[in-house]
């Protein structure tokens, strides 16, 4: 009976089992095993059909591409490669749910649609707000008209486009030099990027234009926000913020209910679209000691002694120079410490190393001339790859046709349209090379060069221009950094390793962080799409971790310039956040409602009759805002305060207001002026003002409903 009893209660394994043995039987074991891969290779979904990880990372790498092409650079920065990850995402899940949405009614963007507003007036305001490239220097996205700006003026130029356009269309050919070849290749693939994309774009406001078409506003709603914004008033105020009472006053009379009851009216804003982790992390950077700092010392110490004495200090020091060393620079443009250097300092003469942040620093003055700072110069640039024969050829004969009496900007404006003249210093041109800036320099006014880059490149050079001699100065610069030794590293490594071993777990990470003086991040709510951990750069492997975790899961990570220590506190997952991740926040506002209670019935109690009363009593001061319309959303100096502007409509001109309730604190309100535009009512043009108001709000709206709709899933972070 035992037995029997043993084999009943593991009926179901033995069920599972014999299902697997016998799907094995019907299937293959290789389509089984492709199943399951095919599973797991999941980036994401849009209504159930799956976006492959090669199909994703396909499209990443074009945008990757895309951006190393019009910025020029040959690899992107971790944090740049990060934002382009996401946008691909976003663009993906965009372009899937919009083609599902076409083909069930019947939109789309022909390709003569697309050649119309390439062509039309206004294209350069529509590829602005095409947002493609990553500015390097700020991370921002910005738009590509500046791709083809005029380069005088840095504006859209519809002659630069079409110059673009023609040479994307230049068919190629065999004898085609291969510099050409790659560069009309390079711009027909950026093209075609920049093609699909506003194919969307353009698709896209189609499907909100329709979306928005459905919602027409009604003769009261167009009369109401014509009223709404035809008031303006300017309002003299006095605000006691929350902050000024401490949350010690009113904090024991927010209860448990309170707060669940605040949760449920608030509980569509904590609806969650993905699973989300609550982390604990403390970032510690790696820095060097006092001994790595000694070492390069000594090094720069060594370096000075050579360079005393060096007959060619630019072959000393090219591995160290932050800047050229064959070159002259102006002396106003140097920095300070190496301006104030040159200028006292006999030909020869070096500094001693000095510390510089995480470096050392030294210089030595080569020479010092006068001589123009910069010179105007206007290029004919033959093409990249041509035998010497060639272009040796091409460059003769342009310059007999110079010689011949045509005008030298004529000849350019003819053989490279859209290459201006342009002001250059040294240090701008100092990549052609020594021997090509030390002619550009030498050449006399008017003059006319043909010179070769250190590339290889034959130029034409017609000096235009030159500034009055400055003083310049040609400067050997050693800057050596510092950074942290393997022994600096291994220390470092050793102590956090003994905290992970000793404090690890969930009871005592926090606590021991925090006693250990690193600068802890505890409980934070971090979501599988963001990029980083703060301002930790290249911490996206801790999120990608972090999901795919257990709670209680804690790991160092080694990062090249630090080391992140984190643990999983909670997996979050469900349809809402729950209420215990966002108690904090709700509490927060019901303490500023009690604050806000407290603060108004001790106002009313003064029974004070002015505003200059209330600002003593309330220790604040008087001040003013103007022009504030009902439908004002960021006031000046304020920023989002509704009460503002239902007493902008509502309030009366010169009668003292009552306290009131507002985001950041109790108010006192007195309107000092109230004026009418002036404007007529026009129920058309009210109607059409309402409806383009909508417009991109409703894009916005539609595409989350979308997203909800299409259950969309995010699976990236399994594997990034």
């Amino acid at each position: 009976m035992a037995a029997l009893q043993k084999i009943r209660s593991k009926s179901g394994l033995l069920i599972g089992i014999i299902a697997v043995g016998l799907l094995c039987f019907v299937l293959p074991w290789n389509e089984i095993v492709t199943g399951i891969n095919k599973s797991k290779n999941k980036a994401f979904t849009v209504d159930g059909e799956v976006v492959s990880t090669e199909k994703y990372s396909e499209r990443f790498l074009q945008w990757e591409n895309f951006q190393k092409m019009v910025t020029g650079e040959n690899s992107l920065r971790e944090e740049i490669s990060s934002v382009i990850r996401e946008l691909t995402y976003q663009q993906m899940v965009t372009e899937m749910m919009l083609d599902e949405q076409a083909n069930s009614l019947g939109l789309a963007v022909t390709t003569a649609e697309l050649s119309d507003v390439v062509n039309s007036p206004n294209f350069g305001f529509i590829l602005q707000r095409i947002r493609l490239v990553i500015n390097p220097n700020s991370g921002n996205l910005e738009g590509i008209a500046s791709m083809f700006a005029n380069p005088q003026t840095g504006q859209f130029d519809k002659t630069v486009l079409t110059q673009f356009l023609n040479n994307v269309k230049t068919v190629i050919t065999p004898d085609m030099p291969a510099q050409m070849r790659q560069e009309i290749l390079m711009n027909q693939e950026i093209w075609a990027f920049i093609e699909h994309m506003l194919k969307y774009q353009l698709l896209q406001e189609k499907y909100a234009s329709l979306v928005a078409g459905l919602i027409l506003p009604g003769n009261t709603e167009a009369k109401a926000v014509f009223e709404d914004s035809k008031i303006q008033s300017n309002i003299a105020y006095v605000l006691q913020r929350y902050t000024t009472m401490p949350d010690s006053t009113v904090a024991k009379e927010v209860t448990d209910t309170e707060i669940k009851d605040l949760y449920e009216l608030r509980k569509n804003n904590f609806k969650l679209d993905t699973e989300l982790r609550k982390i604990s992390y403390f970032v510690k950077d790696v820095i060097p000691s006092d001994e790595d700092f000694e070492s390069v010392k000594k090094e720069m110490d060594d370096m000075h002694e050579r360079l005393l004495t060096a007959e060619n200090p630019s072959a000393l020091v090219s591995d160290y120079s932050p800047i050229p060393t064959d070159i002259y620079i102006s002396q106003p443009t140097l920095p300070l410490d190496m301006r104030n250097f040159a200028q006292s300092a006999a030909i020869g003469q070096v500094t001693d190393p000095e510390r510089n942040g995480q470096a050392y620093v030294m210089y030595k003055l080569i020479d010092k001339i006068s001589a123009a700072d910069s010179v105007k110069i206007r290029v004919i640039p033959l093409p990249r790859g041509l035998e010497s024969k060639i272009a040796a050829h091409i460059s003769d004969s342009l310059l007999n046709v110079i010689k011949g009496g045509k005008d030298f900007t004529t000849l350019a404006d003819e053989v490279m349209p859209g290459m201006k003249s342009e002001w250059v210093t040294e240090l701008m041109i100092a990549g052609t090379g020594n021997d090509f800036v030390r002619k550009c320099f030498g050449a006399s006014k008017g003059e006319i060069l043909n010179l070769t880059t250190n590339n290889g490149q034959v130029q034409l050079i017609h000096i235009e221009d030159k500034t009055n001699p400055v003083s310049k100065v040609k400067l050997a610069v050693v800057q050596m950094s510092v950074s942290a030794s393997d022994k600096t590293q291994n220390i470092m490594d050793n102590e956090l390793n003994l905290f992970v071993s000793e404090s690890g777990n969930l009871e005592n990470f926090d606590k021991a962080a925090q006693a250990k003086g690193y600068n802890l991040v505890s409980n934070a709510i971090i979501s599988p799409s963001e990029m980083s951990l703060g301002q930790a750069s290249g911490s996206r492997p801790v999120i990608h971790w972090a999901f795919n975790e257990k709670k209680g899961s804690v790991k160092k990570f080694d990062l090249s310039d630090k080391r992140i220590i984190a643990i999983v506190k909670e997996e979050v997952k469900g349809s809402y956040m729950p209420v215990s991740e966002v108690s904090a926040m709700l509490k927060t506002e019901l303490i500023n409602n009690k604050k806000a209670e407290k603060i108004i019935a001790g106002l009313k109690s003064k029974n004070l009759t002015s505003l200059e009363a209330y600002a003593e009593a309330m220790s604040s001061r008087i001040d003013t805002v103007n022009f504030v319309t009902f439908q004002t959303n960021n006031i000046s100096g304020v920023g989002y305060e509704p009460i503002l502007n239902v007493y902008a409509k509502l309030g009366e001109v010169n009668k003292q207001g009552q306290p009131l309730k507002g985001n950041a604190g109790v108010y006192v309100l007195n309107i000092t002026e109230k004026t009418e535009n002036g404007n007529i009512f026009d129920l058309v043009q009210a109607k059409q003002t309402a409806r383009q108001s909508n417009f991109y709000q409703l894009m916005s709206q539609a595409m989350f409903v979308l997203k909800e709709k299409m259950n969309v899933k995010d699976n990236r972070v399994k594997f990034w």
